[in-house]
């Protein structure tokens, strides 16, 4: 577990930006990156390559020129684990925030108790995230590839056993986990679900979809779809495969089934 955790201040009032560095600067467990008065200096920062991601974003809501949701919705490809604290002196935004799994949302002026919390709670976040992310590639024995996924839904984490997903079919950062009889929306990449998913089991078949190989019920000859069982009774989904993953699914298709 990391004993520092980094990050930046996005605030355009002067007074504010100094006051919250301030606070958050009296935590020995957080050290400072930078400090922006817009969101157009924070994205150029976090959009190069050379800087190392931030672990929490402390972001003011309303901003000349491009506000916080902006910002989000610019940096969504390569924000990678980094968490997110609004800050805002109308609250009206709190249900929107939420849509951009935000960490925490606090209201202006700042109250430092209410602050430390929200920085607990993304420290949280981030211990759980280095940990399944860590864990998933290593996943080989029988015991873990029997256990579950942690997905995070509309603010709160729901468990789903290995064995009941089906399929994950995303696009973006939204990624729809499928089961039997219902579906999961997490705010989420393919990529990172496709980490956490014992990779025994689990299969990339397209940019969009991942597959879960004990409910493949057939395969196309050409290898340019699967057909997906579990879905309902007596049904199954269809779903593509890229032809850029064609070689790598064969080849695992025809292991997996013995072919």
């Amino acid at each position: 577990m990391k004993q520092q955790y980094t990050f930046i201040v996005v605030e355009d009032v002067d007074l504010q930006r100094k006051y919250l560095v301030q606070l958050l600067q009296a935590r020995l467990d957080l050290t400072l990156l930078a400090q922006f008065e817009n969101a157009e200096d924070a994205f150029a920062y976090i959009s190069d390559e050379e800087q190392a991601n931030p672990d929490i974003i402390f972001l003011d809501v309303e901003m000349p020129e491009a506000n916080a949701f902006s910002l989000l919705d610019a940096i969504k490809h390569n924000r990678g684990q980094t968490r997110v604290i609004l800050t805002t002196a109308f609250s009206e935004y709190a249900i929107k925030g939420y849509d951009y799994d935000i960490t925490s949302y606090l209201l202006k002026p700042i109250d430092e108790t209410l602050l430390y919390r929200a920085i607990d709670k993304g420290i949280e976040e981030l211990i759980y995230l280095e940990t399944v992310v860590n864990a998933a590639p290593n996943v080989t024995d029988q015991a873990v590839t029997k256990g579950h996924l942690m997905i995070k839904e509309k603010g709160r984490w729901i468990k789903i056993d290995y064995e009941e997903i089906l399929y994950c079919e995303g696009a973006n950062v939204n990624v729809k986990v499928v089961t039997p009889g219902t579906s999961y929306l997490t705010r989420e990449r393919v990529k990172n679900l496709e980490q956490q998913l014992p990779p025994d089991r689990f299969l990339r078949i397209h940019d969009s979809f991942i597959v879960n190989l004990n409910h493949v019920k057939s395969y196309a000859g050409n290898f340019s779809f699967v057909e997906v069982d579990g879905i309902a009774e007596n049904q199954t989904q269809t779903l593509n495969i890229g032809p850029s993953y064609r070689e790598r699914v064969q080849s695992r298709i025809e292991d997996f089934f013995g072919n």
